[in-house]
């Protein structure tokens, strides 16, 4: 009974696995079903694991964490242009030690891979979106915006009505799922961020070897055009022009 009573505990209680949405047999995160809910709190036990900060492990001072989160941030704007011949999937790296990858995604790590070391994150939809405004301090990481009333984004679920409504932003779409289908980097859904750490390791003619830990990013980016405003614009244009009229000698 005991035991029972603790596994309902747990289950039912959120704050102890913030990675997941509760339904007793399912993961939010990975989408995986289980037979039962103790397969699921065996599963959500294993992912707190991954996401727990080695004892010992030195405090990283919250200025770099900040700095570097900026930096994340900034390397998707690069990625974010406005040449929709771009839009689709796109990937970034950067130079980062496990320890920080740990601190900053900590509690939504959801893979790890003893073999390699690594780890990885997925994020999607609005909640995801949130999440990583969250993570990264930021309201806007995921959204550029260009002149002529275009704005790039990180795409994150399906589109919404409006956008799918909008025959050119069809057309992008169909070009960025057919640009992901061909592609080798397929393993990347279409709608969702991924972001990894692996270790890369160089060994030279000699054996010397050199290991480094990298981040990666994956995402997909998506070109909006308003055009909301254009009539109202153009009768702007119009009234400014009859007045312009109305005053010539």
């Amino acid at each position: 009974m005991n035991k029972e009573t603790n596994s309902t505990k747990a289950l039912t209680n959120p704050s102890l696995y913030p990675l997941v949405v509760i339904d007793n047999t399912k993961c939010r995160v990975c989408e995986k079903h289980f037979n039962s809910s103790r397969g699921l709190t065996r599963h959500m036990n294993m992912i707190r694991k991954y996401n727990e900060i080695p004892k010992g492990q030195e405090k990283i001072p919250e200025f770099l964490i900040n700095k570097f989160k900026e930096d994340i941030v900034y390397l998707i704007h690069q990625r974010l242009g406005k040449n929709s011949r771009n839009t689709g999937l796109q990937s970034i790296s950067m130079a980062c030690p496990v320890s920080l990858y740990k601190v900053i995604f900590r509690s939504y790590i959801h893979y790890h891979t003893k073999k390699t070391g690594a780890f990885k994150c997925i994020f999607r939809g609005t909640t995801g979106y949130q999440e990583l405004t969250s993570i990264f301090n930021n309201p806007n990481w995921g959204v550029k915006c260009h002149t002529q009333k275009q704005q790039t984004y990180v795409q994150l679920g399906p589109l919404c009505s409006k956008l799918q409504e909008n025959p050119l932003l069809k057309l992008r779409k169909q070009l960025a799922l057919n640009t992901r289908k061909n592609s080798r980097r397929s393993k990347y859904p279409y709608g969702e961020v991924i972001i990894e750490w692996k270790r890369k390791t160089d060994i030279d003619a000699k054996g010397n070897v050199c290991c480094g830990g990298f981040l990666y990013i994956h995402f997909f980016e998506f070109l909006f055009i308003n055009d909301d405003d254009d009539g109202d614009d153009e009768a702007a244009d119009n009234d400014n022009d009859d007045g312009g009229g109305s005053e010539t000698n």
